[in-house]
């Protein structure tokens, strides 16, 4: 029973790789430059009266703007920004479903927009707004990973497995209508992962399989097939396996493949779910990438 237990934890924190980095997207450059977060205001607490008294004055002129013209970008961004900066996460709830709604080519007005849902509790409506963007951009990764990880979050890993697979499903459809709309490689290195933190090991190693048969120079699928040859035991074939990633992987990546080659879960202490610290020398990321934050 420990040794079973100890596994799990093994694969459900040790082994787990930086998702996002192997799928080489990164939610960051989308909206990370757009606006400023409203958990961190660019103000101080303390803003002086005549500060205040600037950003209400532009908040009104871009206001006046609005009543002419309700869907002025540049009005609307700048509301966004400047209620961002005095805290008020809030009122910037409207602006952006006019953006997202009236720019609907451009995903990241959405994806900041759930984004700001999220912060607010409001994860019902996120979810909608997530939903809303991989109906017309099916393959648009940063939606589909914050849909599994809200999923995941509440312990619905079946609708997260539903949903990428159902993405692979259509995927061919999808790209005869718009080539390149879904990447199913990285559609299939998140099911792997997911699959791997379900601890549904076979159906993880096929899922990898079913990435190298498809294209054999991705690095991706050697990784996650190497670690759980590790955790079963069969160090051969995942020496074999890093080996073949570490020849594969990019230049951004192949620090990060060489590190996880060095890690041997057989080897390694392990801790408990129950307690995750218990252990000095245990891995660090214990958080599964497979759900990331949305």
């Amino acid at each position: 029973m420990a040794q079973r237990t100890a596994r799990q934890w093994i694969i459900n924190g040790v082994l787990i790789v930086v998702t996002l980095s192997f799928l080489g997207i990164s939610i960051a450059p989308l909206i990370g430059g757009l606006f400023t977060s409203s958990s961190t205001p660019a103000t101080s607490p303390t803003q002086n009266a005549s500060e205040q008294e600037r950003i209400k004055n532009q908040i009104e002129g871009f206001e006046a703007v609005l009543k002419s013209d309700p869907k002025n970008q540049t009005a609307l961004t700048g509301i966004v920004e400047l209620r961002n900066q005095i805290g008020d996460t809030k009122g910037t709830i409207e602006p952006l479903r006019v953006l997202a709604d009236t720019y609907p080519d451009q995903p990241q007005y959405r994806m900041v927009l759930a984004r700001t849902l999220i912060e607010l509790k409001d994860i019902k409506s996120a979810t909608e707004e997530y939903r809303k963007i991989l109906a017309t951009k099916p393959g648009f990764l940063p939606a589909l990973e914050s849909l599994v990880g809200i999923e995941l979050s509440n312990n619905r890993p079946e609708a997260a497995i539903g949903l990428l697979q159902d993405t692979l499903k259509t995927a061919e459809t999808a790209n005869k209508i718009q080539a390149n709309t879904v990447e199913t490689a990285s559609v299939r290195w998140i099911l792997g992962e997911v699959y791997r933190r379900e601890n549904r090991l076979d159906d993880a190693i096929a899922t990898y399989d079913q990435m190298i048969k498809e294209d054999a120079k991705d690095f991706r699928p050697y990784v996650g097939k190497a670690q759980l040859r590790q955790v079963q035991g069969k160090d051969e074939e995942a020496k074999k396996l890093f080996e073949k990633s570490i020849e594969l992987a990019p230049a951004n990546v192949k620090d990060e493949v060489k590190r996880l080659s060095t890690i041997n879960p057989s080897k390694q202490p392990f801790t408990t779910p129950a307690q995750p610290n218990s252990q000095p020398n245990s891995q660090p990321n214990s958080q599964p990438t497979a759900t990331p934050k949305p």
